[in-house]
């Protein structure tokens, strides 16, 4: 029977080799000598990188399996969260109504539309004011056309005055005895022509009788020398009455020249008084009995304001009122005459603001109402702006000259336009859009419009959109084309 040997080489048993296992070298005590064939293990005690190597792997693992997670969460969730979420809005449906675009001016002035402002044209000493009821004129008083309300020193005009009368009384008695003369003179050339037709009819019986032989030729010629003599005479009468017509006519251009130097006279001594021209009431008197009044007061004054604040006395009439105001030119052009107005005081329309300004409240609150009367064609050139006047109709109780109010020009209108709230409508890239929400779909579509008129809180569109259609009012700032949106409230359009 053959025995099976086999060597521990050919079988690779190390459990019967008498080789030591490298646990049993591991284990060794120190200080024992090792077999020579044997070689330092990098996993003995000695060593601690072993360890440490596999700490940091575990780690690194883990850290990179972190940072992959995190890399791929948030491109696995996004789409199905923007696929999913609709975003919260509200709305309102376009609705069909009226709508007015008004220019509006905040800084009117309310002023009489017939108004006089009395002013001195001389200086002088205020020496007269006009007493109503024993005393002296003051704000608010009635005046009459032609009644006297304040006079300046004025002895100067008067002592020209009398001066001025005296030389006329002096050329009315100058062409008076210039008439006489000519009186006497037109006589005296009457008389001369008689003579001279008396010498002719003498001459001619002396010439008969001395052709009969009865006179001599002196005789003859004595007579025709008186003809002559005549003639003279009636020539020199003539002369006496163009020199005396002459002098007629010197002392009728002095009297006409005291006349108007006495007229002069008085007009300049009217400068020294303020005569009331219309029936009215006192509205301004900036002067006082005895004060110095100069013109150079009136000059300095550069706006209506500072110069009825500077004028001695204004006079208006109560029963017509007008506001004044400058707008810009751009907004001038579209004002013309006749277009109603509506005038409110700054508190007023401060409040009418915070209760949020419509065509409606605008109208309970103005206390005025009147109509375009004048747009001037000129540009001012400092401000670059266009004067404008209102004429007040309605409510002139309610104001008070020189106050300052608000006025609204209704400047365009529609009687039927689609219309939305201001919020509705967005600017992108200079153009205007709104968001039509599709109620099937529940999702938005980016329209673009044209929009036409601007009211005081709605604006009217053109084109791009149709009477019903669900416009979003709140929440547009966040929206695309095709979002997917959750109206959460459908306003009132009125």
């Amino acid at each position: 029977m053959k025995t099976d040997e086999r060597t521990p080489k050919d079988t690779g048993d190390l459990a019967n080799t008498d080789t030591p296992s490298q646990l049993e070298l591991d284990i060794q005590v120190p200080g024992d000598k090792q077999p020579p064939h044997s070689r330092p293990s990098v996993f003995s005690k000695k060593s601690p990188w072993p360890i440490a190597i596999l700490v940091m792997l575990v780690i690194a693992g883990l850290f990179g399996w972190r940072l992959y997670n995190n890399s791929q969460s948030p491109a696995v969730s996004e789409p199905e969260t923007t696929s999913t979420a609709k975003l919260p809005v509200r709305a309102v449906r376009a609705q069909l109504s009226p709508i007015r675009r008004w220019v509006t001016s905040p800084d009117g002035d309310v002023r009489a539309e017939r108004y006089k402002q009395l002013i001195f044209e001389s200086s002088g000493e205020v020496t007269q004011l006009a007493k109503i009821n024993g005393r002296f004129l003051r704000e608010g008083d009635r005046v009459g056309k032609g009644q006297l309300l304040a006079t300046l020193d004025d002895r100067k005009y008067q002592s020209d005055i009398r001066a001025a009368a005296a030389d006329r009384e002096v050329a009315k008695r100058t062409e008076e005895q210039a008439v006489a003369s000519l009186r006497q003179t037109e006589a005296n050339l009457r008389q001369a022509k008689a003579d001279l037709e008396l010498a002719k009819i003498e001459a001619k019986r002396r010439q008969t009788l001395y052709k009969q032989g009865v006179i001599p030729a002196t005789e003859r010629d004595t007579y025709n020398n008186r003809v002559i003599q005549a003639q003279v005479g009636v020539k020199v009468a003539q002369e006496n009455v163009k020199t005396a017509q002459d002098q007629i006519a010197v002392s009728k251009a002095g009297v006409v020249s005291n006349q108007a130097r006495l007229l002069n006279t008085v007009i300049a001594r009217e400068d020294t008084q303020l005569v009331s021209p219309i029936n009215g009431i006192v509205a301004y008197m900036n002067i006082r009995e005895g004060e110095y009044w100069s013109p150079s007061r009136v000059q300095s004054a550069t706006s209506y304001q500072a110069a009825i604040e500077s004028v001695p006395i204004v006079v208006v009439d109560p029963n017509s009122f007008e506001v004044a105001f400058e707008l810009p030119a751009s907004e001038g052009s579209l004002l013309r005459p006749n277009q109603p107005a509506y005038v409110a005081l700054d508190d007023d329309i401060s409040q009418a603001f915070v209760q949020g300004l419509n065509q409606s409240n605008l109208v309970s609150v103005s206390k005025a109402r009147g109509k375009v009367f004048s747009v001037t064609p000129a540009v001012t050139p400092g401000g670059r702006a266009v004067q404008v006047r209102v004429r007040i109709t309605e409510g002139r109780e309610n104001l008070r000259l020189g106050a300052r109010v608000q006025t609204w020009i209704a400047a365009q209108s529609r009687s039927q336009a689609i219309t939305l709230p201001f919020g509705s409508v967005i600017t992108r890239d200079r153009k205007s859009y709104v968001f039509v929400v599709n109620e099937e779909t529940g999702r938005v579509e980016q329209r673009p419009v044209v929009l036409d008129i601007e009211g005081l809180d709605r604006i009217s569109i053109a084109q791009g959109l149709q009477p019903g259609e669900l416009v979003v009012t709140e929440g547009s700032n966040r929206l695309v084309n095709d979002s997917p949106v959750d109206v959460v409230d459908i306003e009132d359009p009125a």
